[in-house]
């Protein structure tokens, strides 16, 4: 073929399939672009009580998930339960939160991802969590996705032998799901007129006046036993211990205390008389050291007295080697020997028993100083017991004089029995 005729046969294909376009109706043509984000004020409209119920994430108890009991119970209520297949954790995942998918932000765009498709479109979120443990804890959140409010918190403890918390949990969030919906209605003014009364009822003037004519008599008891009691001034008793002693001293051993608030028995003991009976055995101690280190003292100082002997006759001895040589063999050999005797022994005989003797005089004044301190000790001790013991005197000695003036005694009759009080004026 002719390549002029196959330029005019395209160019008539051409003609034709442009004739044949512009032949075709007009259709609606959609711009591409990115799909936009679900948006909540088209979210499918719901019936106010709808609930999106997530499945609980976390190990569930051994006595089985507690979801299908809160599914029953909200249902019990009235309320429409949307059961979704994820948990918290994976619908966070799903709209891929940035922070935590517990977080208020997570939850809110948990709820409008809810809400973009009809099947899902709720009013409230209720999720939970299992945490594994000894006991096992579970976290159960009603969130309210119009408010952006958490309705509902709570943490409980499911040990498996706790059968209480699975009926009790379940009807509390159902519950306070229900009363943040239609809040209960607060007292009448006759309902809070009789809440008032329960705490403190309402009186009769008999009873009024019979009250104040009792608070009027215990006053008048009060100022007479004020009156009465400053007779026996118990803040001013003399106390003698060695003229007291014999009234207050005990023949056998001290009361044990059954623990330590007990009071100690301060009596003293009538075998040691009025000076040693008012000791305590920390007194005691206090003079077993104070002896001991005082024997200690006289041994030591006995000793270094002893051997003062020994080296006073070495430094006589070493003196006379001196004056025999006419020299000092310090500084001068040939005066290190003189017959049988030598310097040098000479010299360390009177250095070892003068060691000794030091030796034995510093222990002694160690020894002294100790026996100084302990005494002081002791001085102390003796001091507190005597002022304890007075302290207690003093208490006795008060209690007794009080006793003399407060006397109770039953009495008996044909009629019944009872007591009688006397008082000392």
């Amino acid at each position: 073929m002719p390549a002029a005729m196959t330029h005019s046969l395209s160019l008539r294909v051409c003609s034709f399939a442009v004739a044949a376009f512009l032949c075709l109706p007009e259709m609606p043509v959609q711009a591409a672009g990115p799909a936009k984000k679900p948006d909540a004020a088209a979210a499918p409209a719901t019936s106010g009580r709808t609930i999106a119920l997530l499945r609980f994430g976390g190990p569930a108890p051994s006595r089985g998930d507690l979801r299908p009991l809160l599914q029953a119970k909200l249902e019990e209520k009235g309320f429409t339960v949307k059961s979704v297949a994820l948990d918290l954790a994976a619908a966070g995942a799903k709209v891929k939160c940035k922070g935590s998918p517990d977080s208020p932000e997570c939850l809110a765009t948990i709820g409008k991802w809810l809400n973009s498709s009809p099947k899902t479109a709720a009013d409230f979120i209720v999720h939970g969590t299992y945490t594994a443990g000894t006991p096992m804890r579970g976290r159960f959140v009603v969130y309210d996705i119009a408010k952006g409010t958490i309705v509902r918190d709570t943490t409980a403890a499911l040990a498996e032998e706790d059968l209480v918390a699975r009926e009790v949990l379940p009807v509390s969030v159902a519950t306070s799901l229900d009363q943040h919906m239609n809040p209960p209605a607060g007292p009448t003014p006759e309902e809070e007129k009789i809440l008032a009364t329960l705490d403190e009822p309402e009186k009769t003037p008999e009873q009024i006046a019979a009250e104040q004519k009792a608070v009027a008599d215990a006053e008048a008891d009060a100022a007479r036993a004020v009156a009465d009691t400053s007779v026996i001034d118990t803040d001013n008793i003399p106390v003698d211990l060695k003229a007291d002693f014999k009234d207050f001293c005990r023949t056998g051993p001290r009361r044990k205390r059954k623990s330590k608030e007990d009071p100690k028995d301060l009596r003293p003991k009538c075998q040691r008389g009025p000076f040693f009976g008012y000791w305590q055995p920390r007194a005691w101690v206090a003079l077993g050291l104070t002896v001991g280190a005082g024997l200690g003292t006289i041994a030591m100082y006995s000793l270094a007295l002893v051997a003062r002997g020994p080296y006073k006759d070495a430094v006589g001895a070493h003196d006379d080697y001196i004056d025999a040589v006419g020299g000092d063999p310090t500084r001068d050999p040939q005066f290190a020997e003189n017959g049988d005797q030598r310097y040098d022994a000479l010299a360390t005989e009177v250095s070892r028993t003068g060691s000794i003797m030091r030796r034995r005089a510093i222990v002694g004044d160690v020894l002294l100083g100790t026996t100084v301190l302990v005494f002081g000790v002791l001085a102390i001790i003796v001091f507190q017991d005597r002022s304890d013991a007075k302290t207690y005197i003093k208490q006795e000695k008060g209690l007794r004089a009080i006793s003399k003036t407060f006397r109770f005694a039953p009495t008996f009759s044909k009629s019944g029995g009872g007591g009688a009080l006397g008082f000392e004026f």
